[in-house]
């Protein structure tokens, strides 16, 4: 049933959410928000199969294995080694992953498309001081919902009125993702409730990058952080009170339960 959905209603994978710093995900070159994990050890994961994966990690643990992932951003596939371990959170409180990231399935059939391109910024604004940047900067997601049309970014901002939002940046110069939280209001003194002008569309779609050496573990590179509710042991903790609402494009999300041993995965 899985494989059926995979090939009638677009191309699934498991979505990264967040990497942590540091982690086996980290030196491997995994991009949060970015990258989808398709493949493990030469066995494709496109279906929902966690089983697989989750198995997969803990029969290599210590031991580099290879992944393959799509890339949103590049709208391309590539192959990582990824060594699960934990010896990089063993003086970590609370954290016990063996890769260090926190993934969800679903769809990234028009993934790099939900982007919003930050034009302008007005002096004293609300997105002046959250620290958002013009023309560098792409809005990519919230952990307070999907953003999976135009709309649904301004009907976010509708909602937060007076109320702090938080919101995922991507900066193109920089090549790196961040959090910011902005508080829309429509008394700061200008025109709309964030003081910025945003493109959506064709025109406005994050470029792609020149080729170059991925990071790497021989090549270990900088990497970002994002979150979800996946395996305390597999994946890494939860940093949200609440995870993310399931796209609606998106049947089968995925939450592994907290144990190692204990990998059934629910599908809604």
């Amino acid at each position: 049933m899985g494989g059926a959905q995979s090939s009638e209603q677009g191309r699934y994978g498991f979505h990264v959410l967040k990497v942590k710093e540091n982690s086996p995900a980290y030196h491997a070159g995994i991009e949060q928000f970015f990258d989808y994990i398709i493949g493990i050890n030469g066995v494709r994961v496109d279906d929902g199969d966690s089983q697989t994966l989750l198995k997969t990690l803990q029969e290599s643990e210590g031991k580099p294995i290879p992944l393959e992932i799509y890339s949103s951003k590049e709208q391309s596939t590539r192959e990582v080694m990824l060594t699960p371990s934990r010896e990089w959170c063993r003086d970590i409180p609370g954290e016990n992953s063996l890769i260090g990231c926190s993934i969800r399935f679903c769809s990234y059939e028009r993934a790099g498309e939900h982007v919003w391109h930050v034009l302008d910024v007005a002096h004293n604004s609300p997105a002046e001081m959250a620290g958002i940047i013009p023309h560098t900067d792409y809005i990519i997601g919230s952990p307070h919902a999907v953003l999976n049309s135009e709309d649904s970014f301004y009907d976010l901002v509708d909602e937060f009125i007076g109320k702090p939002l938080r919101i995922y940046l991507y900066n193109a110069e920089w090549d790196s993702c961040r959090e910011a939280i902005i508080v829309p209001n429509r008394d700061w003194g200008g025109n709309g409730s964030l003081g910025c002008d945003v493109g959506f569309g064709l025109l406005h779609k994050i470029p792609r990058r020149s080729a170059s050496a991925r990071p790497s573990e021989d090549n270990p590179g900088i990497q970002q952080q994002q979150s979800s509710v996946y395996s305390d042991v597999i994946f890494s903790t939860t940093d949200m009170d609440e995870p993310p609402p399931p796209s609606p494009s998106s049947s089968n999300v995925q939450e592994e339960v907290h144990q190692e041993t204990a990998a059934d995965s629910a599908k809604q």
